[in-house]
C-alpha cells in the first residue's frame, strides 16, 4: 500500500517537482440534476479544482457542519481570488426523496452559498444510489429514520481526478486553501 501511494506521489509531477498529493484516480461520472432542476454534469467543471461533498438536508448530523465549514472554505478561496474562476464545489445528496431542486435551493440559501460556483446535485433515487456507490460512499437508514453516512470531501485536480479526501475533522480553510494552490500550480 504505501510503495502504490509512493508510485503514484513520483508519478503526480509539475514540472520535474513531486506533487504533495497523490493521484488516487479519475473522479466517477456524475451526470445528475442541479438546485435549478437542469441537468449537470460534473465533467463541465474540467479544468477547476472542485471539492465534492455528501450531504442531505434535513441531516441533524455531519451535513450542517460539513457544509457551514465549506462555507469558511468558499469565503477563504473568495479573498483569495480563486473563487469561481479557479475552485468550484459540488454538493451531492443522500437522500434524493426528499431533497428536491427546491430543498436544495432553500438548503443553499439557509447556508449562506453563493450558487455562481457551489453546484447541489440530485435525481432520481434510483441515479443517485449510483453515484454514491460509484464514489465508495454509503447511506444507510437507522432505526429512528436517520440517515446514517461517512463525513467525505473529495478534492478533484483540473483533470477531474481525485487527490484528496477530507472528514470533516480535517476540513480547514488553511490546509484546503494550500491543497488548492498547490494543485493549481502543477
Amino acid at each position: 500500500m504505501l510503495l502504490s501511494w509512493l508510485v503514484a506521489l513520483m508519478l503526480a509531477t509539475a514540472e520535474g517537482r513531486p506533487s504533495r498529493l497523490a493521484d488516487i484516480g479519475p473522479a466517477p461520472r456524475t451526470v445528475l440534476v442541479d438546485a435549478a432542476a437542469q441537468p449537470f454534469d460534473l465533467a463541465s467543471l474540467r479544468g477547476k479544482v472542485v471539492l465534492v461533498s455528501f450531504v442531505y438536508t434535513t441531516c441533524t448530523g455531519v451535513c450542517p457542519g460539513t457544509t457551514q465549514a465549506l462555507v469558511r472554505i468558499q469565503d477563504a478561496l473568495k479573498e483569495a481570488k480563486l473563487w469561481g474562476t479557479s475552485v468550484a464545489f459540488v454538493s451531492i445528496t443522500l437522500d434524493p426523496l426528499r431533497d428536491t431542486s427546491e430543498a436544495l435551493r432553500q438548503y443553499a440559501r439557509l447556508f449562506g452559498v453563493d450558487p455562481a460556483a457551489w453546484h447541489f446535485l440530485t435525481g432520481p433515487p434510483a441515479q443517485v444510489e449510483s453515484v454514491i456507490a460509484a464514489w465508495g460512499m454509503w447511506v444507510r437508514t437507522g432505526p429512528t429514520g436517520v440517515l446514517d453516512h461517512p463525513s467525505r470531501i473529495f478534492l478533484l485536480d483540473p483533470r477531474g481526478h481525485q487527490r484528496e479526501i477530507y472528514n470533516l475533522e480535517f476540513l480547514k480553510p488553511e490546509a484546503v486553501l494550500q491543497d488548492v494552490r498547490g494543485l493549481l500550480d502543477e
